[in-house]
């Protein structure tokens, strides 16, 4: 399903000057020039167009020789000399200069007198660029090719033209980008492979864009118009085709790059600077008396073993294991040897490499040992333990270990530079010997006050240098934290932030409560699809520009994301810029471009692109607005805020842009000529909201004034009160330090269906729920996609009755259950029918229950027991994180206290919290007027 485009370019052009209605079509033996791409029957054609100068780098021929080194950099040559370093970016990809981050930029090799119409203009002169390289409008281009949104979604369809009327509206412009969102190992159903062959990647000359839907055609098809930055770039003899009626290529169907908008390109050799590696995992395990004690290790070998069979890229996929307390054990992993052999190392200050080309072994040819390993290690380190310490409790309740985590890792890391690859962490306390010794920073006594933030922040420069080296030398760093007491997550997530890794965090690990969450999410880790050595550079026409990026990466210059790793969960967000006070385009493009290695040892680029309509109409803008994906930015960057200046000065400024939003909609809709009516019902019908809730009867949808309230902001209100009360906002001193920097963590990666419900969490109605919840639902979706009933998981469960998240909604005779994309909480009333409570958990009464974690739903008991665990199986379903399921009962102090702490739309305890969600609706409105 690949086609090939391959084929040496014809040798001689046709002669310009002739009439093409005269000229014969090209021959149908002509090398490289396949049936598809003649001209239909009776319809003259036209010969291939000149393929431009011998020697153009990207027209299937080598650069010349006496290209100046800027020139052979900017078209994906080597420099002379090659690469700097065996880890550095094949230059095909990185050397692009993106007009998007650069006003108005050129990049070398392309002087003023080679912009075409435009003699003597300036490269760095965005006036002289628009007026010589007029972008593709509206009407040229098939504005019925459509992005899939998993993959790019943006906070507006169509964005105005005016920088100041962008600014008057305060909507977060941005873009939220999941590369390999629904990737199965190496497969995409969503993601055509194209192989240009020896045509070579058809890429615009100056801004380096790749040959997409968007671009037009001039000169019958000789010349294409890039749509980014409007360069005219000719078109490859091999790559020719006529053009339709509508200005089109006729073989623009047959060929994915320019009828999809995501496509995936084989990569030539260019485009790397050393021959793909083999998929790597390195597991660093702690082995101290808190990992034994609460079954971590166990638990972590359970996963690792389950795992193996799946891992991508065998039977290339390469293995070892470092394990370490107050030492550094590392393990001789010879396929010839009948067990493995473990080598202790006491001095930490500068271990010593023992036999290192047998720590990292092939995972088919070393099975049996590595099997050995892990049968042998959860008993191994029992020595560790205390006379009084056994494996029946959490680490809370331990006294801390010693723990040489930084010279375990610089170990770790000189196993495996030569390669890259993916290193798991395994850390159960907070590391205190050797480099990297990390002190107890946590002060109760900060929380809740305007010094909390400076405990958010990595204090420690050692974990980003560190992790800056990982970046460089391919390795992505995912760390599991599992201590109950103070480990500082916001200095050791570090390590993920900067490599593109992923942080887990599993306070006070207990493994019968918890091992089930750790061993699933470990193995989603694990087996989930992996890019390797990859980068990414997102681009947008010219006049845009992306000014913040968020998610788990390192930048390289001003727009190159490098990640050692990528998976089908790595999400990043983008926020947009205005470089020009005008658009000039009628159409935006934006596209990301993702330079791999998958597992099977294959360079690829995989591109998304997208185009956004331009207008000039400020209350069009705002009627197109995705409030989801603008929360997701919002969210994003308040943790921003939050970690530099302070959590009460991110509430405030969610505040007040939720203010600035609501009256910029108001004054652009009932301004001079914007006086038609526009908005929503009168009753606020908030996310699941019942009949009678509180919005229901709060007025809402209209402003103080009486003035409409655009639909597209309808939940602007609600999310931003949530915002400021969720754990990585909310003020008080009930959220723990380690916990709320997880929280920041986890909030910064997630796509805009995880940030949706974590920011407002679903609770449904489960002791009354219908007949049909909990069953498969055929025709859960309209005709255009749309839901049309609540359902969730790959069967389109049907979902009970949502409710408002406020304690009203509560009643002793009922249960409820409540999800926030990272935990589910079954509350369970006091006075619930006795027969709902047998069916369900198979006891008569909860109040003989001691320990509500062992409590689980019999699936097979009966018809409404089978139903809620499906339910509960499919929220799960849709989650990248396993949903561990708590049940709180009513009366239960702590747990239903925690509970609490998702009824957003009651009043909380805190500074800036003090509101319900009718009282902030109605201050919200009145202050917009």
């Amino acid at each position: 399903g690949a086609p090939a485009y391959g084929g040496p370019p014809m040798m001689g052009p046709p002669p310009t000057s002739a009439n093409p209605m005269t000229m014969p079509p090209p021959p149908t033996g002509a090398p490289g020039v396949g049936a598809a791409f003649m001209a239909p029957p009776g319809v003259p054609g036209m010969a291939p167009p000149p393929t431009g100068a011998p020697g153009v780098p990207g027209y299937g021929a080598p650069p010349t020789m006496g290209a100046p080194p800027q020139y052979a950099m900017n078209y994906g040559a080597p420099a002379p000399g090659g690469p700097s370093s065996m880890t550095g970016m094949p230059m095909g990809f990185d050397s692009g200069n993106n007009l998007a981050g650069m006003p108005g930029g050129a990049p070398g090799g392309v002087t003023p007198g080679s912009v075409a119409g435009a003699p003597g203009a300036g490269p760095n002169d965005p006036n002289a660029l628009a007026g010589a390289n007029p972008l593709p409008t509206i009407d040229e281009i098939d504005m019925s090719i459509t992005c899939n949104p998993n993959f790019l979604r943006t906070s507006v369809s169509k964005i105005v033209a005016s920088q100041q009327l962008a600014n008057n509206s305060r909507l977060p412009l941005g873009v939220v980008c999941k590369p390999m969102a629904g990737d199965k190992g190496t497969n995409n159903e969503d993601v055509e492979v194209v192989d240009f062959g020896a045509t070579g990647i058809v890429r615009c000359k100056r801004c380096r864009t790749y040959i997409n839907p968007f671009v037009s055609w001039t000169d019958n098809g000789r010349r294409w118009r890039c749509n980014i930055c409007g360069m005219l770039n000719d078109v490859p003899s091999t790559y020719f085709s006529h053009l339709d009626q509508k200005g089109h290529r006729r073989d623009k169907d047959q060929r994915p790059e320019l009828s999809r908008c995501s496509v995936e390109f084989v990569a030539p050799g260019d485009y790397m600077v050393r021959p793909p590696q083999p998929p790597v995992y390195f597991f660093v395990i702690d082995v101290s008396e808190n990992a034994v004690a609460s079954g971590m290790i166990r638990s972590t070998v359970n996963a690792i073993r389950s795992a193996l069979d799946s891992l991508p890229g065998q039977p290339r996929t390469q293995i070892g294991f470092i394990t370490f307390d107050a030492h550094i054990h590392f393990y001789n992993l010879k396929s010839t040897l009948s067990a493995p052999q473990m080598l202790v190392i006491s001095d930490i200050t500068d271990p010593i490499m023992p036999l290192p080309e047998d720590l990292l072994v092939n995972l088919q040819d070393s099975r049996k040992v590595v099997d050995a390993l892990l049968d042998a290690l959860p008993t191994m380190f029992h020595k560790n333990l205390q006379p009084a310490a056994d494996a029946t409790q959490p680490i809370a309740a331990m006294a801390p270990s010693n723990s040489c985590l930084g010279p375990a890792l610089m170990a770790a890391k000189r196993v495996i530079q030569h390669v890259g690859g993916k290193l798991s962490l395994f850390q159960a306390s907070l590391p205190n010997l050797g480099e990297g010794a990390l002190k107890m920073r946590e002060n109760p006594r900060l929380l809740g006050t305007d010094k909390e933030h400076t405990m958010l922040i990595a204090e420690d420069p050692w974990y980003k240098t560190q992790a800056i080296d990982f970046s460089r030398l391919q390795i992505a760093v995912d760390t599991f934290l599992f201590s109950g007491q103070y480990t500082d997550v916001a200095t050791i997530s570090t390590l993920s932030k900067y490599t593109s890794g992923s942080c887990y965090y599993y306070p006070a690990f207990f493994a019968p409560r918890d091992g089930l969450k750790y061993e699933k999410e470990l193995y989603h880790n694990l087996t989930r699809a992996t890019a390797f050595e990859a980068v990414m550079r997102v681009r947008a026409t010219r006049g845009l520009r992306f000014s913040n990026f968020y998610g788990n990466y390192f930048i390289r210059g001003t727009d190159l994301l490098a990640l050692p790793n990528c998976t089908s969960d790595s999400t990043f967000a983008l926020d947009l810029a205005y470089d020009e006070p005008h658009l000039t385009a009628s159409v935006v493009t934006i596209q990301a471009a993702l330079l791999y290695t998958n597992s099977m040892g294959e360079r690829r680029i995989r591109v998304h692109t997208m185009v956004l309509p331009v207008t000039n109409s400020l209350p069009e803008m705002i009627e197109t607005a995705d409030i989801d994906c603008a929360m997701n930015l919002l969210s994003k960057q308040a943790v921003d805020i939050a970690q530099k200046s302070g959590l009460d000065n991110a509430r405030q400024r969610v505040n007040q842009l939720t203010i600035d939003m609501l009256r910029g909609a108001r004054t652009a809709i009932t301004g001079p000529g914007n006086s038609g009516p526009m908005g929503g019902p009168a009753g606020y019908p908030g996310p699941g909201y019942a009949a009678g809730g509180p919005a229901s009867s709060s007025g809402a949808g209209v402003y103080a004034n009486g003035g409409p309230l655009p639909n597209s902001l309808l939940l602007l209100p609600l999310y931003a009160m949530s915002l400021q009360k969720s754990l990585v906002l909310r003020g008080g001193t009930d959220v723990r330090v380690d916990e709320r920097a997880f929280f920041q963590t986890l909030l910064n990666n997630m796509d805009i269906e995880e940030s949706k419900v974590f920011i407002y969490p679903r609770m449904f109605s489960i002791h009354d729920m219908g007949h049909d919840a909990g069953l498969p639902c055929d025709n859960a979706q309209g005709e255009h996609g749309e839901d049309m009933i609540a359902t969730a998981g790959p069967f389109h469960v049907r979902l009970p009755a949502i409710l408002n998240l406020s304690y009203e909604r509560l009643s002793q005779a009922g249960i409820v259950l409540l999800e926030n994309g990272y935990d589910m909480f079954m509350w369970i009333g006091r006075s619930v029918n006795p027969a709902i409570i047998s069916t369900l958990f198979g006891v008569q009464s909860l109040d003989s229950v001691q320990d509500m974690s062992k409590l689980a739903i019999l699936p097979d008991n009966s018809d409404f027991s089978s139903r809620a665990h499906a339910v509960v199986v499919a929220l799960r379903a849709e989650r990248a994180r396993y949903m561990q399921l708590h049940f709180i009962r009513e009366g239960d102090g702590y747990a239903e206290a925690y509970f609490a702490r998702f009824l957003i739309e009651d009043r909380a305890n805190f500074s800036g919290g003090g509101l319900s969600y009718v009282e902030y609706h109605s201050h919200v409105t009145r202050t917009v007027g």
